[in-house]
């Protein structure tokens, strides 16, 4: 037998009373039964059509999304009419600096013209770029509601008394680096002077993004896998922030193939070319000539260019440390705990390609991409400046105590950054490098 609740009690007695003042005793039982029953199907029904219209609504966003990404990737029957040479993923660094300024404007010769022979099929650059931009807002505002869903109280019963101001301040150390180095990518591959950088760089970005893109869908749609057990996301929120991250990659990685002949590059010359243009720039993190002498006139030269190859080893350094090492070292250097360090990753990579970008620039000294480096290398100082900032506020104690202000609040609400000293002062070392590499 069906067991009321204290709720349906309560409306079928009041139900009742009201019957009882008009109607005869007889029919009384009959026409609350029958109100009871109307009153749950009408309940049920609203409670269907809301769930109906939220799913039409993501579905309809989803497939408009996927549908611009596929009329702007150039996924149509083509014409083989256009032939351009095989383009290298990644120039040599041991030539002179003119003859590699030649090699860079011939690359970006054959880029317009695979560009404009692109435009002729019915691909407009311009289209990309929108949908590119468009994309970009529309990954930021999923990372951020995720941060506040994830971030906004703490599910650890030891840290349940944390107060607004430390959940304040976690939350903003989720937006403070990664925001404006997703904001510097993205406006360096939409702008309308974006046209200007070489194609190296565009690729290079597109890829980075793609994969940044893929990692924080999959952390979001597999939530226990990437924050050791915890699930603190609603399956709407997990269809629209991993289906808003999965779209932004595949339209990241089709402007990729678009730089290219699509009726020549099959998925396994893509395959290759990503794989030898990968090892290819990990030999090449390094300056190209390096000097010992502080008062040569190479070192001059090349001191950006090895500044930031620096930069660029220790950020993918604390790309992959979150990933592969346990709790606590994990949670280095984004801070960020169990829920949200291991997928802050993806902007972690994202910036040590940028900063990768930006040594291969200051070594070929091309000046057609300074806007678009001036860009990255924007994006990394403020993201790594609000970094250190937000780290410094916790290290004096202005979350209930540190180091300068009194009270105990660095050792009880921050103990894993506590635990790895180590690894806390080198993610430092390596952040207030970026900000002086970018002055």
């Amino acid at each position: 037998m069906r067991q009321y609740s204290a709720r349906e009690l309560r409306e079928a007695t009041s139900i009742r009373r009201g019957v009882t003042e008009k109607s005869p005793p007889l029919a009384t039982d009959a026409m609350v039964m029958k109100l009871m029953v109307t009153s749950f199907v009408h309940q049920r029904w609203r409670e269907t059509l809301r769930l109906l219209h939220t799913y039409t609504l993501f579905h309809s966003i989803v497939l408009a999304a996927c549908s611009a990404s596929f009329q702007v990737s150039g996924f149509v029957p083509h014409q083989r009419d256009v032939l351009i040479r095989h383009v290298s993923c990644h120039h040599l660094t041991f030539r002179p600096i003119k003859q590699r300024r030649g090699s860079l404007h011939a690359k970006q010769e054959n880029f317009n013209e695979v560009s404009q022979a692109n435009d002729r099929r019915g691909i407009s650059t311009e289209k990309l770029m929108s949908a590119q931009r468009v994309m970009g807002v529309l990954s930021a505002a999923a990372w951020i509601l995720i941060s506040v869903t994830a971030l906004s109280y703490h599910p650890d019963p030891k840290f349940a008394d944390c107060t607004l101001r430390h959940n304040v301040l976690t939350m903003s150390q989720a937006f403070a680096f990664q925001l404006p180095v997703g904001y510097a990518t993205i406006s360096a591959l939409s702008s309308p002077d974006s046209t200007n950088i070489s194609s190296t760089v565009r690729r290079r970005l597109n890829l980075a993004v793609a994969v940044a893109s893929m990692w924080l869908a999959s952390s979001t749609a597999f939530a226990s896998k990437f924050a050791f057990g915890y699930d603190l996301y609603t399956w709407k929120l997990k269809a629209f922030a991993s289906g808003i991250h999965a779209t932004n990659g595949l339209l990241a990685l089709f402007a990729w193939r678009r730089s290219f002949d699509t009726n020549k590059m099959t998925i396994a010359s893509c395959a290759s070319r990503v794989i030898r243009g990968t090892i290819g720039s990990l030999w090449s993190i390094g300056p190209s000539k390096p000097c010992s002498d502080p008062d040569s006139p190479q070192l001059i030269s090349n001191n950006n260019a090895s500044i930031w190859g620096l930069c660029t080893a220790g950020l993918l350094w604390f790309t992959i440390l979150p990933i592969v090492s346990p709790y606590p070292l994990a949670t280095v250097p984004t801070i960020l705990g169990k829920r949200l360090s291991r997928p802050a990753s993806a902007f972690t990579f994202l910036s040590a390609v940028c900063a990768f970008c930006l040594k291969e620039s200051a070594e070929s000294g091309a000046e057609d991409d300074e806007n678009q480096m001036s860009r990255l290398r924007k994006g990394l100082m403020i993201g790594s400046a609000l970094h250190l900032l937000l780290l410094m506020l916790k290290l004096i104690g202005v979350d209930g105590g540190g180091l300068l202000l009194p009270g105990r609040g660095l050792w009880e609400v921050y103990p894993a950054m506590l635990a790895v000293p180590f690894a806390t002062a080198s993610s430092i070392i390596v952040h207030a490098l970026v900000c002086f590499a970018a002055l």
